[in-house]
């Protein structure tokens, strides 16, 4: 099989088991890497012998991290099984292990710091963003993937769909957050006004949009952060909107860092385990 045909084959399997178009990426890069390799391998070696000799190489050659090795190793294990429909035996031992690290959390001062020091980036509010994941103890792309229906502002709660894990949790929401919050979503109305007239759809999960046409245009499934631009759903090749990409709040967060001379990346804002105490935008 050529490398074309694998990919294809992968593709059409991870999006039949309804996979994240993150894990499709990374798989799809690690099968590229994984039969590249295998150019250079006698062929006479085994399945097993031929993914060992390949995560040696990765650990030897790229000093890769264990976490990598473990990708590395899951999506070719997760193509032998669902493409080849070939288990391979005795590759357990073959994982990296992780190093048992203790897990940073700013200050308290730096973490007020951080806060008050983030500015909107590319006309997205990415300093209320911050005080999200702050303020809920959010994992960056959880604030971003709300939609108008996962919130409940009578109830001061946040409902995180398909969270780590593929969970769904209620996370508490900061009343300080609230008045911001509306005006994020007259914000989002006027784009999904905009986006309804022009039959621009949504993006949606799964298979919802074949089975719901309808989803495509209602306000409860509107992004509370959409994107300035629409985007092409890889899957379909539609015209969509998305929401807003997390680069802009990695970037915003990195130069009010920078600034502050503090090292706080945007996932450590939710680690903090003393008292949240949410600091005003202005």
């Amino acid at each position: 099989m050529n490398l074309t045909i694998a990919i294809e084959r992968l593709r059409d399997v991870l999006r039949r088991q309804h996979m994240a178009l993150a894990t499709e990426s990374t798989y799809v890069y690690w099968l590229r890497q994984y039969m590249n390799a295998l150019n250079s391998m006698p062929p006479a070696l085994s399945s097993e012998q031929k993914l060992e000799l390949f995560l040696t190489n990765l650990a030897r050659h790229r000093d890769l991290s264990a976490n990598s090795q473990n990708q590395a190793l899951n999506a070719v294990l997760y193509f032998y099984k669902e493409v080849l429909r070939q288990t391979l035996q005795g590759v357990d031992a073959l994982r990296a292990k992780r190093p048992a690290r203790l897990r940073h959390a700013p200050t308290v001062a730096e973490t007020q710091a951080l806060l008050q020091s983030i500015r909107d980036r590319a006309g997205y509010p990415t300093n209320l963003i911050g005080r999200l994941i702050y303020g809920c103890g959010l994992r960056v792309c959880e604030p971003l993937n709300l939609r108008i229906k996962d919130l409940n502002l009578e109830r001061f709660t946040l409902f995180l769909i398909g969270a780590k894990g593929g969970k769904d949790r209620v996370v508490s929401l900061p009343r300080s957050l609230v008045p911001e919050l509306i005006q994020q979503m007259k914000f989002a109305e006027a784009v999904w006004r905009r986006d309804k007239q022009n039959r621009i759809p949504v993006m949606l999960p799964h298979q919802l949009a074949l089975k719901y046409p309808d989803y495509q245009f209602a306000w409860p499934w509107t992004w509370l952060f959409p994107s300035h631009h629409t985007c092409f759903h890889p899957p379909t090749h539609s015209e969509v909107r998305y929401r807003m990409h997390e680069a802009n709040l990695q970037r915003a967060v990195r130069d009010a860092r920078r600034k502050l001379g503090i090292s706080v990346l945007p996932h450590e804002l939710r680690h903090h385990s003393e008292c949240r105490i949410i600091p005003s935008s202005e």
